[in-house]
């Protein structure tokens, strides 16, 4: 759809799809529906679009989507409204989140690749 950035990451490997809906919840999304193989959560934004000239990712509304892929994850992430444009945040946001449901054995391999 025009005007609906989504911003895609595949997650591998990763914590499993259970262990990925806990960590969303305890990170401010709220699940708004689960299935066997998809999950959809959402987080309340404090801006709006429409009245904030250039929101940043974090306090826009925001919609993800969550699916078990072969090796890990499937995560989309996408504005929960129509944004003109985006600064690169709601990239920077999902990195971030894929951060979070890495395992964490690659999480500290990532810290330390990063440190050294």
């Amino acid at each position: 759809m025009w005007g609906w950035k989504a911003v895609e990451r595949l997650i591998e490997p990763s914590v499993s799809f259970d262990d990925a809906k806990q960590i969303l919840q305890r990170n401010a999304f709220r699940l708004r529906a689960s299935q066997p193989g998809f999950a959809v959560f959402e987080r309340p934004g404090t801006d709006s679009p429409w009245t904030t000239p250039a929101p940043e990712a974090r306090s826009v509304s925001i919609d993800l989507a969550l699916a078990p892929s072969l090796g890990g994850l499937f995560l989309q992430l996408r504005y929960a409204t129509f944004v003109l444009f985006d600064t690169g945040d709601l990239s920077r946001l999902a990195d971030e989140i894929a951060e979070l449901l890495l395992p964490a054995e690659s999480a500290a391999e990532t810290t330390h690749a990063i440190l050294t």
